[in-house]
């Protein structure tokens, strides 16, 4: 990638990049000289220098009686991109502040059910939304060794730290086969809010279930690697249970 492609995605358009080049390149510049060397339009020209100079990338100053546009030390980009890196840190920060109500305006906008489909790095933000919603519990079905798999153990430790902090409780119905040993995933229920039972002999769950709220999210193995939400009051009642009946025929070990 050249210098031109590198500048261009910081956002920068082509015509904008050729004009801070030449500008960097002079040092200063007028309009009519940035015009004549790049011959391009002067309306094109004044309207991507004024654009420069409001991203901090140079300067206008007045010189007897012309204009000149004046670059301004490379090294003005870095903080052109931290100051916008803090302006989206700062919209994020107000975005999540609003996702709880934002949430249950969505939720609750209509009685038709919703379905939404995740793949492959997305399905982490089903993970994502079950936090950010306005619950109390979470019911799950699955492997635990093929749900590390999907999202990462890594991943799946932090969430389940992330949720009890939130005092989010889960009851969970796991597959015996897919157990498997770490303090985080299997110790410590107390701690982290959890009760487990094992599912009965002979029950297959290749696909992990997480009903939250009034949502079910299903999750495949990393094989198929996909996952979808279906919000419903009524498919989630129903769901619940079916989950109430495995839990009564589940084991405490």
């Amino acid at each position: 990638m050249n210098i031109e492609q590198q500048l261009e995605a910081l956002e920068l358009k082509s015509q904008e990049t050729k004009i801070y080049l030449k500008c960097l390149e002079k040092g200063e510049s007028k309009l009519s000289q940035i015009c004549k060397e790049l011959k391009m339009a002067r309306s094109t020209v004044k309207y991507s220098l004024e654009k420069l100079q409001k991203q901090g990338l140079l300067n206008i100053v007045q010189k007897n009686s012309s204009q000149l546009y004046v670059a301004l030390p490379p090294k003005n980009i870095i903080s052109t991109l931290r100051s916008r890196k803090e302006k989206i840190d700062e919209q994020i920060e107000n975005v999540q502040d609003l996702l709880p109500q934002l949430n249950q305006i969505y939720s609750s906008s209509s009685h038709e059910p919703k379905v939404r489909y995740f793949k492959d790095k997305e399905i982490k933000m089903i993970y994502e939304e079950i936090l950010d919603s306005p619950i109390d519990e979470t019911l799950f079905i699955g492997e635990m060794d093929k749900t590390a798999e999907v999202v990462g153990l890594n991943y799946l430790k932090s969430w389940m730290k992330r949720r009890s902090e939130l005092k989010i409780k889960t009851r969970a119905i796991r597959v015996r086969k897919g157990e498997f040993s770490d303090p985080i995933v299997n110790s410590d229920s107390k701690k982290y809010l959890r009760s487990v039972r094992l599912a009965p002999e002979n029950f297959e769950s290749p696909n992990h279930i997480i009903i939250y709220g009034n949502n079910v999210a299903t999750i495949s193995t990393t094989k198929e690697n996909f996952g979808f939400v279906i919000t419903s009051k009524e498919y989630a009642t129903t769901m619940k249970n079916l989950f109430k009946e495995v839990w009564k025929n589940s084991s405490l070990s």
